[in-house]
């Protein structure tokens, strides 16, 4: 090995380099480097290192067109990228497999088409600027069996005025699950049954009447219960699951003209009430009882579409009932846009 010759290019190198920094620290090193570019003298500099004979061709071109380092950003899917699915409607349809899972108690002799008024569509939007959804409770100080620990003045059995523990408790939070939806909601919070409970129904009536004259968009009234019953262990008790938790269960009760009085607009009751149960159904099996089909009205004439609606009994505590609740505004909800039609 030429180790003389090597120091000499080591040491001409370490001049070179020094020479380059003074340079660059005064300005005038732009000029040298244009001049580096020359693959000529870039062999020069590595034979002055390496003592090597090296021949450097032209750089790569580095345009954006050229450069094969990246790929070039794409603007459009590319061909073969699958088409993106096609948004799914959220608008429910009941066909005559969801009638297999509908019951009904029929206590009129009326004997409609039940499984033509389900599937038929539902032409309502409740997702409107003005009220809805108009939430009564005809008896309003109806109340469910206490807990433990449980402390409220009773009216009379089962019933208080204190709203945090009677029916009015399960219309608050319907009325903030469906608005926490867009469904603007009127909750009406008059004891219609007390002092005195009879003439609850004419009370509520007058009261229901005064609100959809203030409000002619409300497109539903819910009326709620909670139903009672004596039985030989005590006050009837409705339970089904849902989840892992033991709640209380749903009726619907539909009332006709059977009776006498004026009701023009049953049938689009039940046809509510036909969708609502196999909703909840679809949602949690067994929440349901059966639909009652009676020839009383109950105040459902007032509006294009009224529902009676029991949820749990005395018996039920309040937790059980406050789980069928939730589930009834989850299955509102999901019929707030209306159905369509199987055909």
């Amino acid at each position: 090995m030429d180790w003389e010759g090597r120091c000499i290019r080591v040491c001409a190198a370490t001049l070179l380099c020094a020479a380059l920094l003074r340079l660059s620290s005064s300005g005038i090193l732009a000029p040298l480097g244009q001049a580096l570019e020359d693959p000529n003298v870039a062999s020069f500099l590595v034979y002055m290192q390496t003592g090597r004979v090296v021949r450097l061709g032209p750089e790569p071109p580095t345009d954006a067109a050229s450069d094969q380092t990246s790929p070039p950003v794409q603007t459009q899917a590319p061909a073969t990228a699958p088409a993106a699915a096609p948004a799914q409607s959220d608008i429910p349809v009941f066909a005559s497999e969801d009638f297999d899972h509908v019951d009904i108690t029929y206590n009129c002799n009326y004997e409609p088409d039940m499984q033509a008024l389900l599937s038929q569509s539902l032409d309502w939007d409740l997702h409107t600027d003005e009220p809805s959804v108009l939430i009564v409770h005809t008896h309003t100080s109806e109340s469910y069996t206490p807990l433990p620990g449980d402390s409220y003045v009773e009216s009379s059995a089962y019933r208080t005025l204190d709203p945090a523990y009677n029916v009015l408790s399960l219309g608050e939070l319907i009325k903030n699950r469906l608005e926490e939806a867009g469904i603007p909601v009127l909750h009406d919070t008059s004891f219609h049954d007390y002092p005195s409970y009879n003439g609850a129904y004419s009370d509520a009536a007058a009261s229901t009447e005064e609100i959809l004259q203030e409000h002619p968009n409300i497109q539903l009234i819910l009326d709620l219960h909670r139903d009672a019953a004596d039985t030989p262990t005590g006050q009837l008790v409705t339970e089904c699951s849902i989840g892992s938790e033991t709640a209380a269960q749903i009726m619907m009760v539909v009332g006709t003209d059977a009776g006498g009085l004026e009701n023009p607009g049953w049938q689009d009751n039940l046809s509510v009430a036909l969708k609502l149960h196999a909703q909840l159904e679809r949602e949690n099996p067994g929440i349901c009882r059966p639909i009652n089909f009676t020839y009383h009205r109950y105040n459902e004439h007032l509006g294009g579409h009224a529902l009676l609606i029991e949820i749990g009994a005395a018996g039920n505590t309040l937790p059980q009932a406050k789980l069928a609740a939730n589930a009834l505004a989850d299955a509102l909800i999901a019929l707030s846009n209306g159905t369509a039609s199987p055909n």
